[in-house]
């Protein structure tokens, strides 16, 4: 009974009132009101987290999942109201929101059609260097029957069929490879390329160039960066945009970049890239593009069409072809 000795009054003030305490959160938690926000806590909690911008490592893999954590907000909404928790279904459907804003926000405006006068067709697509189906690739890429085509992970098989198969339909064009296969990136079109280079940019191909459209030369890179499954690849692959970056303020005329990016829209890297270079996204809605194995709600882009402001995008839209990515499908015009 040391504890308590009344000889010790402090101490047996300092009990007692931690005593008190805990009784009265144990009768406040056993309040229906009280539980609600209890529970609303839980859910603003991570929510703070995916609303942040995405500045580290840890943040950005987070946040490649926020339109799955928006639909789940989303679903926690509905099944509050239906439960008659309306406080908690209140707190779930403003951070639904907020997530809503995030995901659709850096989807750009873009030039009205009816602007532009030269029309061109692309398609971006990620082969998938193991991929192995290469008859049926081909074969839809052909029925697509696009302008110009962007393409990453060719390995020296892929880039052997695709030289093979497309040099008829697209006599212009310039295959980059080196001993990663899932490095490798090519670039076809209709129309006549100049100026073709070959950068390795942090060790990490590119092609850039000039496709002369009519009386119309536009610029573009062809890229393929590192996907950021560690913090080195996540800086590396972020270093890899600041070099295209600078690539890019420093040439002049209409731009276009292709390719995949291994990041989501909302991500504060690409957002920043887009906002230096004055680069606007071709999506008009969400348009997921990886991986084709998982379902749609589970799917997230991370593959691109660029365009600087004097080009327009009429439309883009996702095709399942054979990889593990979709390929996206756009019709541009050049004002």
């Amino acid at each position: 009974m040391e504890l308590l000795d009344i000889k010790n009054p402090r101490r047996v003030r300092f009990i007692l009132k931690l005593f008190l305490f805990v009784i009265r959160m144990y009768c406040w938690s056993r309040q229906t009101k009280n539980k609600e926000r209890m529970v609303a806590a839980v859910f603003i909690l991570p929510a703070i987290l995916l609303l942040i911008p995405s500045l580290t490592f840890e943040l950005t893999l987070l946040q490649s999942f926020l339109f799955q954590a928006m639909l789940a907000y989303g679903i926690f909404s509905i099944v509050w109201i239906l439960k008659r928790h309306y406080r908690v279904a209140t707190t779930n459907f403003i951070i639904y929101t907020l997530l809503l804003i995030k995901v659709n926000g850096p989807l750009d405006a873009t030039l009205n059609i009816r602007q532009g006068k030269e029309e061109l067709s692309i398609l971006q697509f990620n082969v998938l260097a193991t991929n192995t189906s290469y008859e049926s690739t081909v074969s839809r890429i052909l029925q697509l029957n696009t302008d110009l085509l962007s393409f990453q992970e060719v390995s020296t098989e892929w880039a052997e069929v695709l030289a093979t198969t497309l040099k008829d339909l697209y006599p212009y064009h310039k295959i980059a490879s080196n001993g990663n296969h899932h490095q490798g990136i090519a670039i076809f079109s209709k129309y006549q390329l100049n100026e073709l280079e070959v950068h390795d940019w942090d060790g990490t191909l590119n092609i850039t160039g000039k496709v002369e459209l009519n009386n119309e030369s536009i610029n573009f890179v062809s890229l393929h960066t590192r996907s950021p499954t560690t913090k080195q690849r996540w800086r590396h692959r972020n270093s890899h945009l600041e070099t295209v970056q600078d690539h890019i303020s420093e040439s002049e005329g209409e731009f276009l970049v292709l390719g995949d990016f291994n990041t989501v829209p909302w991500d504060n890297r690409l957002l920043t890239f887009k906002s230096n270079t004055k680069l606007r996204d071709s999506r008009k809605r969400l348009t997921p593009t990886y991986p084709t194995w998982n379902p749609f709600v589970a799917q997230i882009p991370i593959d691109y069409i660029l365009h600087s402001e004097g080009i327009g995008c009429d439309s883009l839209n996702a095709v399942n072809i054979t990889s593990d990515h979709k390929a996206i499908l756009g019709s541009f015009l050049i004002k």
